[in-house]
């Protein structure tokens, strides 16, 4: 696996780190994913999220607000889900650590680069625990199963982010807190202490992050997560109407994805979850 963390605008570096063995340059390689970047916003309008080149898996994260691009990078085996999961917990902890020298650096990421050094033992720390837990074959799949539905609540943030009016947005999220906040003080919850980190705020909507896949119980998070998509979709749909609601699915590709996925889904038995829900059967 190789990290890159960059500035989206100006293709600096903050950070960069290879698990695998390379010859590329770094820095020669931060300037091509961020051109490749600037090429796809001009002549696609839209980030860029996955390409296959090199013999490696690219995924990107784009992090308009703090104009950040957040790359990874592994062989083909790795799944995409898998890659983008890994890159979502490392994105949320690298703004969790750093977001208060960027507001005072007032919005910027220049100046001098160590001050992010310390953040490699993260990454590292991150990756001895996803090793370990890929050699245990009762949880080979959970990775899979966070993946998924850290994908699919992203596709779902998009569509308030791209289709909904403020005030609908607004309402969409209030209802949301209160949603969360209800699960927070069922039991079930405050028996299982990783259920903590499938976090939500209305700024940054659902997380999945530092889940410790060795010391929770892969029924229970899963259920949980089945019950946060149900109660969002429910609230779209109570909000918006169903047609708009299939039409939105639609437009941001939510259906691109499950059909794409769909023997992973099977494999995962949340096919039928899946279709189910968003196609408003019921």
């Amino acid at each position: 696996m190789i990290i890159w963390i960059l500035n989206s605008e100006s293709g600096i570096k903050l950070l960069y780190k290879s698990f695998l063995k390379t010859d590329a340059d770094e820095d020669i390689v931060s300037g091509f994913l961020t051109a490749f970047h600037h090429f796809s916003m001009v002549e696609f309008h839209q980030s860029l999220e996955s390409i296959e080149m090199g013999g490696l898996r690219w995924i990107y994260i784009l992090e308009p607000k703090f104009k950040l691009l957040f790359v990874v990078a592994d062989v083909k085996e790795v799944k995409t889900e898998i890659l983008m999961g890994r890159l979502n917990v490392l994105k949320e902890a690298f703004l969790k650590e750093f977001e208060k020298v960027w507001i005072k650096k007032k919005h910027s990421w220049d100046g001098n680069m160590n001050v992010y050094m310390p953040f490699l033992k993260v990454i590292e720390d991150y990756y001895g625990q996803w090793e370990e837990v890929e050699s245990l074959n009762q949880v080979a799949d959970f990775f899979d199963i966070l993946g998924v539905f850290q994908q699919i609540l992203i596709l779902l943030r998009n569509i308030l982010e791209k289709k909904m009016y403020t005030k609908s947005k607004d309402v969409i999220l209030d209802r949301m807190q209160e949603v969360y906040n209800n699960f927070k003080k069922e039991e079930v919850y405050k028996s299982q202490p990783e259920l903590e980190n499938i976090t939500f705020s209305k700024e940054s909507w659902f997380n999945i992050i530092d889940i410790n896949l060795l010391k929770c119980e892969k029924e229970v998070i899963t259920k949980y997560l089945k019950s946060i998509l149900r109660e969002t979709v429910s609230i779209l749909k109570e909000e918006k109407g169903k047609n708009l609601c299939l039409k939105y699915f639609s437009e941001e590709r939510v259906y691109s994805y499950i059909y794409n996925n769909m023997e992973l889904l099977k494999d995962l038995n949340l096919d039928m979850f899946f279709l189910e829900l968003f196609l408003l059967i019921k």
